[in-house]
Parts: C-alpha cells; sequence; structure tokens
C-alpha cells in the first residue's frame, strides 16, 4: 500500500527562495515547477502525492488533473487547500494508509495531527527535496558505462548504441 504526501502547492511556493521572482512573474510556472518537483521526489521515493492549490477567488468546481506522475487538485470555489486537504487527510488516515501533509501552516499542521497523519513543514520538505536530488544523480553516476555526464551512450547498451553508429556512418 503506497504512503501519501499531500503538498499545500501554494504554501510550498510562498516560503521557498527558488520561487521567490518566479511566482510574482507567472504564477502558473511556479505552480508548473513546484509539481515536476513533487512528481520527481514521489517516483523516486515510491509516494502518491496530490499538490492541491487554492481556488478561492475562481468560480467553478474543483479541477483534478494527473501531471507529470502525481495529481494536482485545484480546489472548488470557495474552498482553501487546507480544508481539502485536512479531509483528504482524515479520508486516507482512516484506512490506514500513512499520510505526509506538506505546510508551514500551524493551524493545519495540528488539525491533520489529529487525523494520525505526519506534518512536514515547506523548509523540511525543501531539504528533503534536495537529498533526494542528489541521491537520484549519485545514482545516475553509478550506472554501467556511466562517465558521470548525461551524455546517450552511457544510457544505452553496447548493441544499441553499435546500430546507431551504424545509422551515422550511412
Amino acid at each position: 500500500m503506497k504512503e501519501y504526501y499531500l503538498v499545500d502547492g501554494y504554501n510550498v511556493i510562498n516560503n521557498w527562495p527558488e520561487f521567490a521572482g518566479i511566482r510574482d512573474k507567472d504564477l502558473e510556472h511556479a505552480r508548473d515547477l513546484l509539481t515536476d518537483q513533487v512528481a520527481e521526489f514521489s517516483a523516486f521515493r515510491g509516494y502518491e502525492a496530490i499538490v492541491v492549490f487554492d481556488a478561492m477567488d475562481v468560480k467553478g468546481p474543483e479541477a483534478t488533473e494527473h501531471s507529470r506522475g502525481c495529481t494536482v487538485v485545484y480546489t472548488a470555489e470557495e474552498e482553501t487547500a487546507d480544508s481539502w486537504i485536512e479531509r483528504e487527510t482524515y479520508q486516507i488516515a482512516k484506512k490506514g494508509i500513512k499520510v505526509f501533509v506538506v505546510t508551514s501552516d500551524k493551524a493545519e499542521q495540528d488539525s491533520v495531527l489529529g487525523s494520525g497523519a505526519y506534518r512536514i513543514s515547506a523548509r523540511e520538505f525543501r531539504e528533503i527535496y534536495y537529498k533526494t536530488k542528489k541521491e537520484i544523480e549519485e545514482r545516475i553516476d553509478k550506472l554501467p558505462g556511466s562517465t558521470g555526464r548525461r551524455e546517450l551512450g552511457g544510457r544505452i547498451d553496447d548493441e544499441v548504441a553499435l546500430f546507431l553508429e551504424k545509422l551515422r556512418r550511412r
């Protein structure tokens, strides 16, 4: 049974220094970058990841999309990411599944702790993410034939390399 990471998207974007210049210029780009990072992390660690964004000022129902290997939720009109995360945390935790909630919002942390979830601040998640990213890079570097560079030749087997060389020489 997979464990879950529920990420309060705007809370993380507003707490990570990497997003400071991006969020003011292009919020959609900041959301995409965060989604990519959460997807990379969850794929490597084997978690189900859900990134939740508030849609408080947007008219309409909740929208869910599966993007880059994780689920992205835009809450319904007049619903906060906090309330969505709290409700979903309770539903998942009561099934006996481990849930980690990523937010620096103290009230939300207290609420999800009461549901049996684990809290991770945005700052802590940033540290966990970058440690995981480093581990991914180290594993790639240790692959057979790896030169430490990200060249195609270090990632394909000899038979494919020979075939491609023949095509190149035609």
